[in-house]
């Protein structure tokens, strides 16, 4: 009986370490980090040398550049800036640039 017990004991150790094992790889090489949203948005609005960008798909040189300098910014979307914002249109994107630009 005691070597059945300790059979189970050991089944549950192992099941755990393997489970902790799994999970490590998943959040680290599978899922994106936080901040990554250029690579599902069609669009990120971002920065670049400073200035205010927009990225196309996970491109990592910018398509246009604007002459707004990402400090000069209120702090909210200075922030939003700096993480990536991403957007999913054209419309959107004009929407948004309009904010940051004016």
């Amino acid at each position: 009986m005691q070597r059945v017990g300790r059979l189970i004991l050991w089944a549950l150790v192992v099941s755990f370490a393997l489970a902790a094992v799994i999970l490590f790889f998943l959040f680290r090489y599978v899922l994106p980090a936080p901040g990554t949203a250029r690579s599902t948005a069609r669009y990120t609005i971002g920065e670049w040398e400073g200035q205010v960008a927009v990225f196309e798909g996970d491109q990592d040189f910018p398509r246009q550049v604007f002459d707004v300098y990402v400090n000069a910014l209120p702090e909210q979307q200075r922030q939003q800036v700096l993480e990536g914002v991403p957007v999913e249109d054209e419309t959107q994107l004009s929407i948004l640039l309009e904010d940051y630009t004016s």
